[in-house]
Formats: structure tokens, C-alpha cells, sequence
């Protein structure tokens, strides 16, 4: 029970850190974000250290699922594909976080 219980809120903080991440980018192609409309991306900068370990514990989630071959596992093919592509933007935005903080102090 705990463990189901454990992943269903891992599945709700990664959809939302993804979805914190998607909303904001659909609105700046639409409108073009220049200035102060760039805060709308501030809810996924605060969530990237929950939703990087959410997304991670979902994706492994997604692959043992796979791993079982259920009639029903393709369901979590895209799943898998989406979490380890924000897993690996989430990466790289900490790396990057962590090069500008290091190397570019005045």
C-alpha cells in the first residue's frame, strides 16, 4: 500500500513539474517572452529538485513495468520516453546552474 501510495505521488509531482515546465513554453512560442514574462518558468526552477527525483523514481517505475510485459506495458513506453527526456533537461539545467555559479562570478 505505502509503495503504490509512494509512486502515485511521485507520477503527480513529475506530471506537475512537467506540466510547470510545458505550460509557460507553449505561451512564450505563442507570444514571444521577453523581460519579466520569463517568471512564469520560476514554479519549475523550484521544483527541479522534487521533480528531478520524482521524475527519476517514475522512470524507473516505467521500466520495471516494461520490463514485466503485460499486454498493457506499451502504455508505458511514452511515459518512459518523456521522463527521461525532462530528466536529462533537469540535469542539465543543474550542470549548467552549477557552470554560471562557478565560473562566472564578477
Amino acid at each position: 500500500m505505502l509503495r503504490r501510495l509512494t509512486l502515485a505521488i511521485a507520477y503527480f509531482v513529475a506530471s506537475v513539474y512537467i506540466l510547470s515546465i510545458v505550460w509557460p513554453s507553449i505561451y512564450c512560442l505563442q507570444h514571444g517572452c521577453r523581460g519579466p514574462e520569463g517568471d512564469a518558468f520560476m514554479p519549475a526552477f523550484f521544483l527541479t529538485p522534487y521533480g528531478a527525483v520524482a521524475t527519476a523514481f517514475s522512470l524507473h517505475n516505467s521500466i520495471q513495468q516494461i520490463r514485466k510485459r503485460h499486454s498493457w506495458s506499451w502504455v508505458f513506453w511514452p511515459l518512459a520516453i518523456i521522463f527521461a527526456i525532462v530528466l536529462l533537461a533537469a540535469i542539465a539545467f543543474i550542470a549548467l546552474l552549477i557552470y554560471q555559479l562557478t565560473f562566472h562570478r564578477k
